[in-house]
């Protein structure tokens, strides 16, 4: 059975704000949102990778999740993300973190999942705007930095990033009943 990720919902924010000092300086209060259901989501969908059973294995999973998604967000922007990852890692993640994930060949269940889970998600993004579906292929798909997306489509970055933040709030709707039910 797979965990709820709503109940982790106040645990995914201490990580992101803690994270976000070191790994995203700059990030604004609308792109720790974007990066909260950004890693809620991930984190559903890989959810029955860990045990269920082990409460601080989850967390640590849990903060490598955040961990990753905040350096993306911090690569896409061109900022450096500083090099002492050892000073954020008090116990041995990877160690600790590998003892506990199921073995990496996937189950036929876990394929087929997967294909659902893919085309949920496919069909919540043919719900939004085109002009949302546009900003949102170019990030997540072709993996542009905003600055490039918005000299492509001849706009301000403001505007992208507001395009995207909207975006992923409607996705987040969308998509609130199928992540309820797992």
């Amino acid at each position: 059975m797979a965990r709820n990720i709503r109940e982790y919902q106040a645990q995914i924010e201490k990580f992101v704000d803690e994270l976000c000092y070191t790994y995203y300086r700059y990030s604004q209060p609308e792109d720790r949102a974007d990066i909260r259901n950004e890693v809620a989501l991930i984190a559903h969908q890989k959810s029955d990778k860990v045990k269920d059973s082990d409460e601080a294995a989850f967390l640590v999973w849990l903060r490598e999740i955040t961990k990753n998604v905040i350096r993306n967000w911090s690569r896409r922007e061109g900022r450096i993300a500083r090099s002492s990852v050892s000073s954020l890692d008090d116990e041995d993640v990877s160690g600790h973190f590998a003892e506990n994930i199921k073995s990496s060949t996937p189950l036929p269940e876990a394929c087929v999942l997967a294909q659902e889970r893919f085309q949920v998600i496919r069909t919540a993004i043919s719900e939004l705007p085109p002009i949302h579906q546009q900003v949102i292929w170019y990030f997540y798909v072709e993996e542009l930095p905003e600055k490039k997306i918005a000299q492509r489509l001849g706009i301000r970055k403001g505007t992208v990033k507001s395009r995207l933040h909207n975006a992923r709030n409607r996705l987040a709707e969308l998509l609130e009943p199928y992540i309820m039910d797992g």
